[in-house]
This record gives structure tokens, C-alpha cells and sequence, in this order.
């Protein structure tokens, strides 16, 4: 089929005309994500699969384009380096087609093309799950600086309280992950850093201490906060976590500094129709609905803006870029959430 080879075939070869007219239409459609995104952020998730078959028939041609010049298309791989890609793109873009190349290896002409289909297949498979960076600490301990998720799509009604859950600020629009304490209708309050849901107080109990080094993380260095005060750089941080308990028995764990925390105690809150209310797990170091809008904090979340709830992570790096392997969280890939 003419449409799979032209996806799939890193056989061949392709002109400067015809590499042209696929990175044309890649523009295009980098400029139509851009903008649904921006008018009509529910409609991304089909946008996305769209996108990403057209950057598939992209690095094929570019492969292709790269034989008609003479040269392997195990160049096109260096279109994957951030910033690097375009200068190797507009290089491949420029080649003069004329001394084809015909010593490609059939093994990695196979295990190309099986590449391209597994990214034909995660980008097709983006109509039902999105991803989210976790770039700050309000959810530790549960998510981490440099925690890469999984989010699938998930209407509003479908929640449960305790759901870890990735919606769109209210104000800004930005993607955020918090955890769903309130459903339409309930009270909450914090008192002396417990949840009092409803006129009941959620329980917790003690689950000991998270321990890490004292170190810059994740591309904005961030540096993380301490139950034992202050420390100096490469010295011990412990965050003292409690196990808090939901009336239908669901637990997971919360981070706390201390007992005298910035909204450890708050007046009443009923949430409104159609809204929700939302907690960091990070209790002292999270700007959630217990803290207004107009002071820098969340509110209530409107129902609509919910994307999906977050089941696991599938990578995490507490360093500055990708490539510091020595920073990898090997003991986090594929961890399921909490």
C-alpha cells in the first residue's frame, strides 16, 4: 500500500521536492496542534495521534532523502537531538540528490522501520492517555521532581476522591496534578493539618520518613524541603510522612514540615456546582484550592477542566537534562501511583 510505504519504507529514495513537501505539511500541522491546543484544549488528544504519523512519514522521508544524496539514513537519527535536529534537518533539506546510496544494512533497515511503527503505535494510542511532567514537589512523596506519567483521558464524573488527577489551572490554562479530595457539594476543612470531610475527620497515621540528599533537582534545580530544617547541599532531608485515610478506606501518604504549616488550619469550604477541590500531597508546600486564586492558589477547579487521572510513572530524573543517566530513578519506571 502506497501510504504504509511512504510511512514505514526506508527503502529508496526520496528528492529534495518531495522531503520539501512532508516538511511543509509537518509545519502545518505543528501550527494546527498549536492552536487547538490553545482554543480547544479537550480536542488535543485527537490532534496529537495526527501529529505523530506525520512526524513518522517524516523521519522515513528524511531516511529516504538522506539515500538519495549518498549518505546513510542512520544520519536521520541525529533529528532527534534537541536543537541539533533542525540544523541536521535543514542539512538533509539542502543535499544535492546525486549519488544514491545503495550499501544500507537490511538489519537496520528492520529495526528502523520497527521503530517508526512503535511510534506510528504510542501515537495512535494518544487518543486514550497523556503524558504529564511533574515539575515541582507539591505531590511528594507520592510524585517526584522529574516524574514523567501516564494520564488517561477520563470525564469528570468518572473521579472518585483520592484520584490522583491532571486538569487545567483555572486561571492560566496550564496542565497541573493534584490530588481530588472534594466532589460537588462537600465540605472541607483543615484543621491542625488534618481533612475534616464532610464533619469527619480524615485519618492519619504515622508511616515514618522519606530520607534523600540535599540536591538541586529537575531542570528548574529545585531544591527540596526539609522536615529537619535546614541543611547544607549534599547533607540529609527528611520529609516525615503520615498515611491518611479516606472514609471508603483508600490511603495513600501526605509529606508533612510541620504542625504550624501556611493552610494547616482554614475556615469551612462548600464546593460549588460543577467545581472541585483539590490537595497537594506535599501539604506545606503546595498552593492548592485551600488557597484562593487571587492570592496566588488554585480554587476551586471547574468539573470541564479535568484531563485524565494519573496511573503510573514511567520514567523519572531528578537531573537538569535528559542525558544524566547517572540521575535516572531507576527504582520509579512504570511505578504504579498511589
Amino acid at each position: 500500500m502506497p501510504f504504509l510505504t511512504a510511512l514505514f519504507d526506508l527503502n529508496g529514495t526520496a528528492t529534495r521536492k518531495q522531503a520539501l513537501r512532508v516538511f511543509l505539511v509537518l509545519l502545518l500541522a505543528l501550527v494546527s496542534l498549536v492552536l487547538i491546543r490553545a482554543f480547544s484544549p479537550s480536542a488535543g488528544r485527537f490532534a496529537d495521534p495526527v501529529v505523530g504519523m506525520v512526524v513518522v512519514w517524516w523521519f522515513a522521508t528524511m531516511v529516504r532523502r538522506l539515500h538519495d544524496a549518498g549518505h546513510s539514513g542512520g544520519w536521520a537519527l541525529f533529528l532527534l537531538v534537541p536543537y541539533v535536529g533542525v540544523l541536521v534537518a535543514i542539512w538533509v533539506l539542502m543535499l544535492r540528490g546525486d549519488r544514491p546510496f545503495n550499501n544500507s544494512h537490511a538489519g537496520l533497515r528492520a529495526a528502523g522501520t520497527a521503530g517508526l511503527v512503535l511510534m506510528a503505535v504510542l501515537s495512535l494510542s494518544r487518543v486514550f492517555w497523556a503524558p504529564y511532567w511533574s515539575a515541582s514537589e507539591a505531590m511528594k512523596p507520592n510524585l517526584l521532581v522529574g516524574d514523567y506519567l501516564v494520564t488517561r483521558y477520563a470525564q469528570p464524573e468518572n473521579l472518585v476522591r483520592g484520584d490522583v488527577v491532571v486538569f487545567r489551572h483555572p486561571v492560566t490554562g496550564v496542565p497541573m496534578v493534584a490530588r481530588l479530595i472534594g466532589l460537588s457539594g462537600d465540605l472541607i476543612q483543615m484543621a491542625n493539618g488534618a481533612v475534616v470531610l464532610n464533619d469527619a475527620v480524615l485519618g492519619q497515621a504515622d508511616a515514618g520518613m522519606m530520607t534523600e540528599v540535599f540536591l538541586p533537582q529537575g531542570p528548574m534545580r529545585l531544591l527540596p524541603r526539609c522536615t529537619n530544617g535546614v541543611v547544607g547541599i549534599g547533607g540529609r532531608c527528611d520529609l516525615a510522612l503520615l498515611r491518611e485515610t479516606l472514609p471508603d478506606g483508600r490511603s495513600y501518604l501526605t509529606g508533612n514540615l510541620g504542625d504550624l504549616g501556611f493552610a494547616d488550619t482554614t475556615d469551612t469550604f462548600t464546593v460549588p456546582e460543577g467545581q472541585l477541590f483539590f490537595l497537594g500531597d506535599h501539604r506545606d508546600n503546595s498552593a492548592d484550592s485551600r488557597l484562593a486564586q487571587a492570592a496566588g492558589g488554585l480554587g476551586f477547579v471547574p468539573a470541564e477542566n479535568v484531563i485524565g487521572r494519573v496511573t503510573r510513572v514511567v520514567f523519572s530524573s531528578a537531573g537538569t537534562y535528559l542525558w544524566q543517566i547517572w540521575d535516572w530513578r531507576g527504582d520509579r519506571i512504570f511505578k504504579a501511583v498511589e
